[in-house]
């Protein structure tokens, strides 16, 4: 292992890597967030997927791979294999699914987004600085509703893109003191002389995205959020001033903000019941303090520990409550102490790793010449005086950032959304690709070609470029071209099981449930015909059930349900074994607001048939709608077991997420 001196080698990664990350910071932030769909997830995702793919196949064919050096690894590597065994333990895997995929891409883009060299920093810093610009420039807009001549919906707390004003305030305080930075870059008198116009120029610039941004936090009425950006300046402040005048400034940050406090009561008053919250998810910890109750399982365990008080305030059967509304909180509940200190340790180090660089750097005599380290065996880099302004600024705004998410996460879950998580772990990224040295290590077995072959030929199933369908014979390539005798055929499919297809697979299912024809609009085309022939036969045969099953049919689609109840309980009279007959009737039940019921009868038809999927589904949709949604999943979980690709259980386990 040694540090990288052929820079060559890796160089057309990193300039990939960079034009790849230069689209996601542009237009991550302007995608629309919508519920179930979830375009801007799959935007991340497919992003990092293609970033994963071209960085195997490049080890693989440099037979050597490369990564920074830093402990930092070592943590987050222990925490993403404690919440793989969480999930391999869950007897739900379903539900878990969504926060093992939250740590997997988390952990993808911190190592990902570190192997680009720093040269390239600008270019990913304009793309971020310009994507989220634009965010904020639409979530300002939504406040007087129009941009410029342009109506847009408005709101009275703007949320841009991110279908949620939590989530767009998070995404502001993560982009608010990189700008800051860029502002304090071109103030520094080092930076500022050599090109007074130019700077001032953009200085102008960069101070009217702020206030507007700044004006558009606010407008998101967020508390958690304007508590982060004033910790997240004050930070700043402290990190890249170096005179006794940052004290003042301090004081005058907090002064500011008390006075804030004090003409926007309004806001801070408003009741959300967070306290309460914070207090029954502690109770729930302590059932299962050292390992937690499991990943994702927050929202179906906690209505089991609500207090009488919270549920006056929020009924069990009009709300959901789906969040902690404190990340460390529901992290401690969900993953116990253990996974607890796992995460802490992630930062613990990081912010290590960054201040012992800080304070190598402040024993730096600034010059025109090359700045030199005391000791050059420290693993971080020298750098030109200019550069390291640039370094300065750079690193300190980023982790301003880092700990203005993380002070906001102490009153709402905002990593939980996974976009923001990714963010957070992006903006680490970059810091220790700056500070830290890219190493080498060179997989000697991996030289010869016969293995170079097979891991590509293998790496090409296991991330799902190609999949095979032995029942069609045929083979598809990015779930989407299929290729048989017949030809080939453009369709979206959900073959196979690599890594893109779990990507798709809630997409493909949304897709396909929206093409599928509701039951009422799905017209027989001779009504009055069928039902009177079947009118005939019920007189010829009386004791045949199933055909007053046919009849009960044919009154639910018509909406003459006394008339279709009436038959089937006739129906379930005459055979009483009849699974069917039992799910029609809950159906019905559920449309006609008897809940109830409906659970009776679908309890019935799985008694009967336990390996059917239908009534297990409905089972599942009357528990969630009744707000039990432990039991919800329990049955949506039965399905996806009995049939793995089912559209409507992976909506529903989504929907009960989301």
């Amino acid at each position: 292992m040694h540090i990288c001196k052929n820079s060559n080698k890796f160089d057309l990664l990193s300039v990939f890597l960079t034009v790849l990350f230069s689209i996601f910071f542009i237009i991550v932030p302007i995608i629309p967030d919508i519920q179930i769909t979830r375009p801007k997830l799959l935007a991340i995702e497919l992003l990092i997927f293609l970033s994963v793919a071209t960085i195997i196949f490049i080890f693989i064919i440099n037979a050597t791979i490369c990564f920074r050096k830093t402990k930092v690894y070592v943590p987050i590597s222990f925490m993403l294999g404690y919440i793989i065994l969480h999930y391999y333990f869950a007897y739900d895997h379903a539900i878990s699914f969504t926060e093992l995929k939250r740590w997997i891409l988390c952990f993808l883009v911190f190592f990902i987004i570190s192997l680009i060299n720093s040269k390239y920093y600008k270019i990913l810093l304009l793309s971020w600085i310009f994507g989220s610009g634009l965010a904020v420039l639409y979530g300002y807009s939504q406040h007087y509703g129009r941009v410029w001549i342009f109506e847009v919906p408005k709101m009275d707390r703007v949320m841009s893109m991110f279908g949620n004003p939590i989530f767009f305030a998070v995404h502001i305080v993560n982009y608010l003191p990189i700008l800051i930075s860029l502002i304090l870059f071109y103030f520094d008198k080092n930076i500022y002389r050599k090109n007074k116009l130019s700077n001032i120029m953009k200085i102008f610039g960069l101070l009217f995205i702020f206030i507007i941004s700044l004006l558009t936090l606010y407008y998101t009425k967020t508390r958690a959020s304007f508590i982060g950006f004033t910790i997240s300046i004050c930070v700043l402040i402290y990190l890249t001033i170096r005179s006794r005048k940052k004290f003042v400034y301090l004081i005058s940050i907090l002064i500011v903000f008390v006075i804030f406090i004090f003409y926007t009561k309004d806001i801070w008053s408003r009741q959300q019941a967070h306290f309460l919250i914070w207090l029954d998810t502690i109770k729930m910890w302590l059932s299962k303090p050292i390992y937690g109750i499991g990943i994702g399982k927050f929202h179906l365990e906690f209505i089991n520990f609500a207090s009488d008080n919270l549920r006056s305030i929020w009924p069990q059967k009009q709300f959901i409550i789906n969040d902690a509304h404190n990340e460390y909180v529901q992290l401690l509940a969900e993953t116990g102490v253990v996974g607890f200190l796992l995460f802490c340790s992630i930062f613990i180090i990081f912010f290590y790793e960054v201040f012992k660089c800080k304070n190598r750097i402040n024993d730096i005599t600034i010059s025109e010449n090359e700045v030199k380290f005391r000791d050059k065996n420290l693993g971080i880099k020298n750098f030109l005086s200019t550069e390291f302004f640039k370094k300065k600024y750079l690193v300190y705004g980023l982790v301003s950032a880092i700990i203005g998410v993380l002070v906001q996460n102490f009153f709402s879950v905002d990593m939980r959304f996974i976009i923001s998580g990714v963010y957070i772990f992006a903006s680490m990224g970059l810091v220790i690709g700056e500070i830290c040295e890219l190493k080498e290590l060179e997989l000697n077995f991996f030289k010869k070609r016969f293995i170079k072959v097979l891991l590509i030929f293998f790496t090409i199933f296991i991330l799902g470029i190609v999949s095979v369908d032995v029942s069609q014979k045929r083979i598809i390539f990015l779930s989407y071209a299929s290729v048989s005798k017949k030809g080939i055929n453009f369709s979206i499919e959900d073959i196979g099981n690599g890594v893109l297809q779990h990507i798709l697979r809630p997409y493909v299912a949304k897709y396909k449930l929206d093409k599928q024809q509701d039951f009422f609009d799905e017209k027989i085309l001779d009504k009055e015909k069928t039902l009177q022939e079947l009118l005939e036969l019920k007189k010829k045969f009386p004791d045949k059930g199933i055909i007053y099953e046919k009849i009960a049919w044919i009154y639910a689609k018509e909406k003459q349900f006394d008339l279709a109840i009436e038959n089937y309980f006739l129906a379930i009279k005459l055979n009483p074994q009849s699974f069917a007959a039992y799910n029609n009737l809950g159906n019905i039940m559920f449309l006609t607001g008897q809940r109830q019921n409906a659970i009776k009868a679908y309890s019935r038809s799985i008694e009967i048939n336990p390996q059917q999927v239908d009534a297990r589904l409905n089972l599942g949709i009357v528990y969630y709608y009744e707000g039990q949604l432990d039991l919800a999943s329990q049955q949506f979980g039965k399905v996806l077991e009995l049939d793995p690709k089912n559209e409507k259980a992976i909506i529903m386990l989504k929907r009960m997420r989301e």
